[in-house]
């Protein structure tokens, strides 16, 4: 018998993954807040300027499929993330002031 019909199968937004995977990065690149909020908000309207795709992996695999977009989606993600970063760092959620945190 097949042990893959024995797997954890999830659906996955992998541009969220992807989103979430490259978000630290902008944020850094960028020098503005990376607090648990901002970050939050950052990955909310970058993933609401994006179409969602989905796809089902066994569970922990989807990293394996982030390669197979091409140049061109990766630009827009690119552009998508970047205005997150940049729309959030100028209008946070929270008071001025508030001290500059890493969510990882």
């Amino acid at each position: 018998m097949d042990n893959e019909y024995f797997e954890d199968y999830v659906v996955t937004n992998i541009i969220e993954e992807i989103v979430d995977l490259r978000l630290d990065k902008a944020i850094k690149e960028v020098g503005v807040c990376g607090c648990k909020r901002c970050r939050a908000d950052m990955l909310a309207y970058a993933l609401n300027h994006l179409p969602p795709k989905y796809v089902v992996s066994i569970k922990g695999d989807v990293y394996s499929r982030l390669s197979t977009y091409s140049n061109q989606k990766q630009a827009e993600l690119t552009v998508a993330i970047t205005e997150a970063v940049k729309t959030v760092g100028k209008n946070p959620s929270h008071p001025e002031g508030h001290p500059i945190t890493e969510n990882k």
